[in-house]
């Protein structure tokens, strides 16, 4: 199959030694796939297993995975086989049985790269299955990016068929005489992939006789769109740390479709792009056009998102870490991603780097670390005595944060708040004898 190789070579598919697995369900367009892949692997230098995922959805779905299991052992090929509870979990996550099932097979395909047992994940699709994808795509209310379909390379997954018709690859079977298993299911028209595969594209082909190959066209020009407007956004001032992204606001001047674009890149970078519609997209830049700083609201997949003065914050919750107080003690102390070493000494420079020098003297004996508590008060230098939270307000700390810095305190009065600024009230004069200087690395100051 000519056009296979030359997706293969256009897309820089596979690097030479590389350990590629085929997705294998004992369908006809896996097992062209994995056959055709093994009698290239020498020409294209690669390694060939196969993975196969039993999802228990159907009583014979044994037999399936052991059809395959015997494909593999007959051409010689190490077969990774793995049995999910599919029904089960779709229960348990009120998600349905395609959904489910896709999620599983991809975590299965991510563990097995991560181990770095394989370097590619091989998948079956084929020119139709890229039909169906957008026809899906657009009944959902997809944009360009959507209406592009599947692409052949997208990170560690690859689609050698992408570019070829079910009629090369029934043929190739037939030439090689390869047999296969049929999914039932298939012909279940409840499925949304099967409805469109099995009742619109029927429907549309009595119609229009190139359908199938005017969608790809249009799917082709849709991609080359989506591709150059991409290239013209700046996304380097987006910045993400630990699961959270923060959009200067600025970036919402700019045209409707540049904007949407910078959300959704954001949704990719933090792995969270599943479940975000157009509607989520409006909510956000509604929150950016009439919220006030501080206002939060709720997105699917437990993501948060936030007004922060100048930025959008997008996020996903951390579990919270109970901040346990610890005693103020010379010597290295831990917070969950703060070291801070502190020495008490006569010899000191209040200028130095990623430190704070209290007045020993001035500082209480009962002053601990903690975490900010209702009531807290602290002293700036020069203009008197605040709340904490409007300490807070004034330095632009972001709300989630706040509940994430140490704080050095003695009932309500805050003397120092790590990786900011110390009290008025332990400052170092002329008079001061002796200081704590305290050290600080990985500062959480954001």
């Amino acid at each position: 199959m000519e056009s296979v190789l030359k997706t293969i070579k256009i897309n820089n598919m596979f690097k030479k030694g590389e350990t590629v697995a085929v997705a294998v369900s004992g369908g006809i367009d896996s097992i062209c796939l994995l056959h055709f892949l093994y009698s290239q692997k020498d020409n294209l230098h690669i390694n060939l297993v196969a993975v196969n995922v039993d999802h228990q959805i159907r009583e014979n779905s044994a037999t399936d995975s052991k059809f395959v299991a015997d494909f593999c052992k007959n051409l010689g090929i190490v077969c990774y086989k793995f049995k999910v509870d599919v029904p089960e979990l779709a229960g348990e996550n009120k998600t349905g049985l395609e959904e489910t099932a896709r999620n599983a097979r991809y975590k299965i395909f991510e563990s097995l790269i991560k181990k770095g047992l394989v370097d590619k994940i091989a998948i079956a699709h084929h020119e139709s299955d890229q039909v169906e994808t957008v026809l899906l795509n657009i009944f959902r209310g997809a944009g360009l990016k959507g209406a592009s379909g599947m692409e052949a390379v997208q990170g560690n997954f690859v689609r050698p068929f992408l570019y070829t018709s079910k009629t090369e690859i029934l043929q190739y079977a037939l030439d090689n005489g390869l047999n296969h298993v049929e999914d039932e299911t298939n012909a279940n028209a409840a499925y949304s992939r099967n409805y469109i595969r099995n009742v619109v594209l029927p429907s549309l082909r009595e119609k229009w006789n190139n359908v199938d190959a005017n969608i790809l066209n249009f799917s082709k020009f849709c991609k080359q769109d989506d591709d150059y407007i991409n290239k013209t956004i700046n996304f380097d001032d987006i910045m993400f740390e630990a699961g959270t992204a923060r959009i200067p606001l600025y970036k919402f001047v700019s045209p409707e479709s540049v904007q949407n674009r910078i959300l959704r890149y954001v949704f990719q970078k933090l792995g969270k792009s599943k479940d975000i519609e157009k509607r989520h997209i409006s909510i956000l830049k509604n929150l950016i056009a009439t919220g006030k700083n501080g206002t939060k609201i709720n997105l699917p997949n437990k993501i948060k998102a936030s007004l922060d003065y100048d930025e959008l914050t997008i996020f996903v919750p951390k579990v919270k870490k109970e901040f346990v107080p610890k005693d103020f003690k010379t010597g290295k102390t831990y917070f969950n991603n703060i070291m801070v070493n502190i020495k008490k000494t006569n010899k000191f420079d209040i200028k130095m780097p990623n430190c704070h020098v209290l007045d020993a003297d001035k500082l209480p004996r009962d002053a601990k670390w903690r975490i900010r508590q209702n009531g807290d008060v602290f002293a700036k230098f020069g203009s008197g005595e605040k709340k904490l939270k409007d300490y807070f307000i004034d330095k632009k700390v972001p709300n989630m944060a706040r509940e994430e810095i140490p704080v050095l305190a003695s009932g309500n009065q805050i003397y120092c708040v790590l990786g900011y600024e110390i009290s008025e009230k332990v400052k170092v004069t002329d008079n001061t004898k002796k200081a704590y200087v305290i050290n600080y690395i990985n500062s959480i100051k954001q």
